[in-house]
């Protein structure tokens, strides 16, 4: 039909040249939509790429690859209704093109395992009877043949799964994927016999020696598939990180740790509880497990910095425990220049910036952390022990008050910001609320004597300057009106204490101060509306 189109187009009374420039321009157009794209995809934004691959299907509804391009995206961005209803119909429009159910027996398979799916067996069966006509069409798809025996697996199906498996391995014995799969099913049996085996005890030898052979077995067979995943794509981490969680199931810790390390040097960020799993080495051994891990991956020809910066973090935090602070400072600073999305390393180099005596490092190293989120900051100081949060925030305290003396006005208030996340008190935000006042910040400002009188709502001299920021720095006729009424409230607080015959002096000379503050603004505020009415 395009072509039938383009033509009519050209017989139409127009000038030749304006018969190729439509046609130009909608192929200029269809290039740059493909380009954005594969480069979202890419970049791991797979909804806009969904979005892209959607025009295109509009653009060129007769090229079925946009329509698989578009599902995948779609499902990997978590679309599936999308992604199945685009799928299910470009199937029919496209009987032939086997990648179309094969995709779309894959996004079954995706949905089912994301966190809100009702009724996974459903996918699961759909998906399996989707690979199995691609099969039918084309016995050697192996995507459909892994997805059919995965299909099977979680179906419960485990030998139909392993015979699948097993004939996807025989078909296609160099994919990794094939014997990952193998793998997987042996490594779930492996549980269950394990499982069955602690439940059976002493109670029954014979069984109990059955079970053993066979957890042996299948111990070997996931080892065997996993070995031979690793060795065809090396830079793959899965089957390392496979590999390591069979040794921990059977109690090998550094054998798994050795798993982990190559994992590690596939992907520097693989998801790994790192803590946990170097939680009985020392920080002479995190640091020798680090360096030997970094010195592997950079010596890949394809490495990437950022990716590099996960390990040099990590090699920070282990010469940081060892209190080797210029070392972690050098780690600290490369991990951070190469991964700028890396801030937690803003904390450790504030720290050992402090403990090697350099007082104007570690001010810079808090400030520039807590600029980028106070909140945050603080909540790292709420996963510390109550000894060394109060030993961090004593730190930071010093850091405030020595930048506000040195006139860093704005360092003072950032770091002053975290102490006010993590105390949550009046003074605390007062403080904030301060320095927001005296360095331009008067939204800031007005935010933080908000917070300060939800602690402190009978303080005068809180009203008072709360209602300045109203005044002088965000004044429009509704911030008058609140401030007026504030002053009223102050001087109604102030008085209430001069009443009390409890208060304290220092008490009744705030409360004076504030009497006389709320009384000069309303004073100003007067005059400002008298004048305002002259000049009318």
């Amino acid at each position: 039909m395009r072509i039938a189109a383009l033509l009519l187009a050209c017989f139409l009374p127009l000038p030749t040249a304006s018969c190729q420039q439509p046609q130009q321009a909608a192929e200029v157009t269809v290039s740059a939509l493909r380009e954005r794209a594969a480069a979202a995809e890419n970049q791991g934004r797979f909804g806009d790429a969904a979005d892209a691959f959607v025009l295109l299907t509009q653009r060129e509804p007769g090229r079925a690859e946009w329509f698989v391009d578009a599902g995948r995206c779609l499902g990997r961005s978590g679309r599936f209704r999308e992604a199945l209803d685009l799928l299910d119909g470009a199937r029919k429009q496209f009987p032939g093109v086997i990648e179309l159910p094969a995709m779309l027996a894959r996004t079954m398979l995706l949905e089912a395992e994301s966190p809100g799916a009702l009724q996974p067996e459903i996918l699961w069966t759909d998906a399996a009877a989707l690979a199995e006509g691609v099969l039918q069409l084309e016995p050697d798809h192996l995507d459909s043949r892994l997805l059919l025996a995965q299909a099977r697996f979680l179906l419960g199906e485990w030998d139909t799964a392993v015979a699948v498996a097993e004939e996807a391995v025989r078909r296609h014995p160099r994919h990794p994927g094939a014997h990952i799969l193998i793998g997987r099913i042996a490594t779930e049996r492996f549980k269950q016999l394990l499982t069955t085996y602690e439940r059976v005890g002493d109670t029954n030898p014979e069984l109990q020696q059955h079970l053993v052979a066979d957890i042996d077995a299948q111990r070997q067979l996931a080892n065997k598939s996993f070995r031979r995943a690793a060795a065809l794509d090396p830079s793959r981490a899965h089957p390392h990180m496979a590999l390591a969680q069979l040794a921990m199931l059977d109690k090998k810790t550094d054998v798994a740790r050795g798993h982990f390390a190559d994992a590690l040097v596939a992907d520097p960020n693989v998801p790994l509880d790192h803590f946990a799993l170097n939680r009985e080495l020392d920080w002479q051994a995190r640091k020798a497990f680090y360096e030997g891990i970094l010195k592997r991956y950079l010596a890949r020809p394809a490495h990437d910095a950022a990716a590099a910066a996960t390990l040099r973090w990590h090699l920070g935090r282990a010469l940081f425990d060892g209190e080797q602070w210029q070392a972690a400072i050098d780690s600290f600073k490369v991990a951070l220049a190469d991964d700028p999305k890396a801030t937690n390393s803003y904390y450790y180099l504030c720290l050992s910036a402090y403990h090697l005596g350099d007082h104007d490092g570690a001010e810079g190293y808090a400030a520039a952390y807590a600029a980028l989120g106070a909140p945050a900051f603080a909540d790292v100081l709420r996963g510390l022990d109550v000894q060394m949060r109060g030993q961090v925030r004593a730190v930071l305290q010093f850091l405030g008050d020595r930048a506000f003396q040195q006139g860093h006005k704005e360092a003072s208030r950032d770091i002053n910001h975290v102490i006010a996340c993590l105390v949550d008190s009046a003074d605390a935000w007062n403080n904030h609320a301060f320095l927001c006042r005296e360095t331009g910040r008067f939204d800031d400002a007005w935010s933080s004597y908000q917070h300060a009188l939800e602690k402190e709502p009978e303080s005068p001299q809180l009203w008072n300057d709360a209602a300045v920021i109203l005044q002088y720095h965000l004044a429009n006729p509704e911030n008058l009106a609140k401030a007026r009424s504030m002053y009223a409230k102050a001087l109604e607080l102030a008085a209430k204490v001069e009443r009390d015959a409890g208060a304290s002096p220092a008490q009744r000379d705030r409360a004076a101060g504030a009497t006389k503050d709320a009384r000069a603004n309303l004073a100003e505020l007067d005059k400002s509306k008298s004048d305002a009415t002259d000049k009318r």
